[in-house]
């Protein structure tokens, strides 16, 4: 499973579609999908992931058009949280029948 696939995975939680993550809890899930107790846990390979993980997120909130992640907004500040990304919201098509 690729990093954009398993970010998927962990944002598509019900409480996480709502509120968003933080970059590094979303790194903290994927290294512990991949990883078990009696593996090798260095920090430096942590970091890195959470590198790799915070550009997928930032680049593809940036983009107009097609993107999966967005940011999310501090409803007091009406500004970005920093680091945290949620799934963005899809609407369903509705069409009309005609009679």
């Amino acid at each position: 499973m690729n990093l954009k696939e398993s970010i998927l995975l962990i944002l598509s939680n019900k409480k996480a579609k709502r509120d968003g993550l933080h970059v590094k809890h979303i790194a903290r899930h994927i290294h512990n999908l991949n990883n078990n107790l009696f593996s090798d846990a260095n920090e430096n390979g942590f970091d890195i992931l959470k590198r790799k993980v915070n550009r997928i997120l930032a680049n593809d909130a940036k983009k107009k058009r097609k993107n999966m992640f967005v940011k999310v907004l501090n409803p007091k500040t009406n500004k970005f949280r920093k680091g945290y990304y949620k799934l963005r919201p899809t609407r369903l098509a509705t069409t009309k029948t005609a009679n």
